[in-house]
């Protein structure tokens, strides 16, 4: 994770601007004493081009009349030999109403906590701890859709894999040796990919995720910033819901015209109500319009005008 790089200027008060690459990712804090202080993440298809933004912001911002000065203190090297629970639940404050981190039984390590599980949006929480604690990997399941022997199932499986989203590569897509519930590939995080803890900066860089998917929902091939969208986007995964179908990946280019979507040469992460509304609008398009759609193997169907294809023929090509 790189650290904070801070630039001031100072005018009829003292405006502050700080920028943070991690990986894929450049993040931004800014303010002044005039107003609260705002952030925004930016996400970036490789390294490569996150690096030239952070570039580029940072040119603008000395453009602008603003200095570099010392960055300020990293909460997360404060807190760096803090085991992960232990923050959270000092992180809560003294007089909140705070649900326990209590052991799995049988599980090593494994602690769970329920938020609200009567409610019907009340879930469990479990994170599977490794390196004495200071580390560890997080999952929760919605209430409703939570059965022990399931979660029991997928904490055998992710027990004897808790390194693998630390190992440098920002995500792993993984089968399982047995179905967990109806699911059967596991999807690890990196805590840089998941933002398992992103409210908490101390530990954000601590704590990955994993959780069972279906085959078709993630890429074989999938890059970094596709599997973001994934889990992230507008498009993203109930993956708490363990009782949900499979939600295909829809991987969409097209220029279909006349459209209110505005056209794309390169593949992007879509919904797959996106893909019947196009396909809607593509007998009446003209001639010229075409439609891609690429399936989680990475195997693509072109549509045009007159193709007879119907929507579900083409959602059980992404569904494998």
């Amino acid at each position: 994770m790189g650290g904070w790089r801070r630039f001031e200027r100072q005018e009829a008060t003292l405006d502050y601007w700080q920028i943070r690459q991690d990986g894929i990712r450049c993040f931004l804090k800014w303010g002044s004493g005039r107003s609260p202080g705002k952030a925004s993440t930016t996400t970036l298809d490789d390294e490569e081009q996150a690096r030239r933004h952070a570039a580029r912001k940072i040119s603008e911002r000395l453009r602008k009349g603003f200095t570099e000065v010392d960055p300020p203190c990293d909460p997360a090297e404060a807190e760096a030999g803090t085991p992960v629970l232990d923050f959270l639940t000092r992180s809560v404050g003294p007089h909140a109403p705070v649900a326990p981190y209590l052991p799995v039984d049988g599980f090593d390590e494994v602690y769970r906590r329920a938020l609200s599980p009567d409610h019907p949006r009340g879930f469990l929480e479990y994170y599977v701890l490794r390196e004495q604690g200071r580390s560890a990997v997080r999952f929760a399941v919605r209430a409703d859709s939570h059965q022990a022997e399931v979660v029991a199932g997928f904490l055998e499986f992710l027990c004897a894999r808790r390194d693998l989203a630390f190992d440098g590569r920002s995500h792993h897509k993984v089968p399982l040796p047995s179905p967990v519930g109806s699911f059967d590939h596991a999807l690890f995080c990196s805590p840089a990919l998941s933002q398992a803890c992103a409210a908490h900066p101390e530990v954000a860089a601590r704590v990955a995720t994993a959780f069972p998917v279906f085959d078709c929902e993630i890429g074989d091939e999938d890059t970094e910033v596709l599997v973001d969208a994934r889990i992230h986007g507008h498009a993203s995964l109930p993956y708490s819901d363990w009782g949900r179908s499979p939600y295909p990946a829809v991987d969409l280019r097209f220029d279909v015209e006349p459209s209110y979507y505005r056209p794309s040469r390169k593949f992007k992460v879509h919904r797959a109500a996106d893909l019947q509304k196009l396909m809607d609008l593509l007998p009446q398009a003209s001639p010229q319009s075409w439609l891609e759609v690429r399936s989680f193997r990475g195997e693509t169907k072109r549509l045009e005008p007159g193709t007879s294809l119907s929507f579900a023929d083409v959602f059980s090509f992404l569904a494998g």
